[in-house]
């Protein structure tokens, strides 16, 4: 699957970033609160979220911020598994910049005599979270990449899709080409959107 990207600037252009051309900017079809911008798959039902959230200071440790960043977007009814968590490089930040990311997945409580059988319910939903750590702003950073599978949208070419054995399926693949090109294009470039200037 070929992604083209398109420069996008996000909240007023205080942060620049490369998306896929054809993801959608949900503000323009409904409210979104100011502290998120949100797009979405146009041919799809995969959606990109970047919040600037306040710091979370209570874990102890910046890889329990990422998850804990992770379990505040999970459906308090869903299933959640943690695959895989590390240390991001973004390109366009100071090496010293705290950045995370981690694959994960959301699991639907078993399906009701009311949407059991629907084509278009997900199994499951791929996350693909970022977390970058704006330490002297107090301010968390967070990217998320959301990939519901919906086995009747995959490629035939996908066989089986398990992310625990590593079989991610084109939609998840690309998703990670589209962490990648995050990480080598987000920039920040209006440092009063967090309240204080850089440092």
């Amino acid at each position: 699957m070929s992604t083209v990207f398109r420069p996008t600037e996000l909240f007023g252009g205080a942060i620049t970033v490369a998306l896929p051309d054809r993801y959608a900017d949900v503000s323009n079809i409904r409210e979104v609160p100011d502290h998120q911008e949100i797009y979405l798959d146009a041919s799809g039902f995969n959606s990109i979220i970047v919040e600037i959230a306040e710091r979370v200071s209570e874990p102890s440790t910046d890889e329990e911020a990422l998850k804990f960043h992770f379990h505040d977007i999970v459906d308090e009814h869903d299933t959640s598994s943690i695959y895989h968590t590390g240390a991001a490089n973004l390109a366009n930040l100071q090496p010293d910049t705290p950045c995370y990311t981690l694959l994960a997945s959301t699991t639907p409580p078993p399906a009701t005599n009311g949407n059991a059988g629907r084509p278009l319910t997900p199994t499951f939903t791929a996350v693909i979270l970022t977390l970058i750590r704006l330490v002297p702003q107090s301010t968390d950073i967070v990217v998320t990449i959301n990939i519901p599978h919906i086995p009747r949208e995959q490629e035939p070419s996908d066989g089986e899709v398990n992310i625990a054995e590593g079989k991610y399926g084109s939609l998840v693949e690309e998703g990670l080409r589209i962490r990648d090109e995050v990480w080598r294009t987000l920039d920040l470039k209006d440092w009063g959107l967090f309240g204080t200037p850089e440092e």
